[in-house]
């Protein structure tokens, strides 16, 4: 063990005041938000590469119709 360890475990023993809770809370959360607009900011070019072309447009749904011979075939099978 370093001599660094030993006062790094003396710091997490130690009973802390609420300012110094606080501010480790504070600390924590500014890490997180940093770590997720890191994360946004490599995925976000990636994104519209796996985006289909379908989903952007407003008439989506007609495309996603299945054509009409299609449904003609299937009608004949049902009789």
């Amino acid at each position: 063990m370093m001599p660094y360890d030993t006062y790094r475990m003396y710091q997490v023993e130690r009973a802390k005041s609420p300012g110094e809770i606080q501010r480790s809370a504070e600390q924590a959360a500014r890490l997180a938000s940093a770590v997720a607009w890191l994360f946004r900011a490599v995925t976000r070019p990636a994104r519209p590469a796996r985006r289909p072309n379908w989903a952007a447009g407003p008439d989506s749904a007609s495309r996603l119709a299945a054509p009409a011979a299609c449904h003609r075939t299937m009608a004949g099978a049902r009789t």
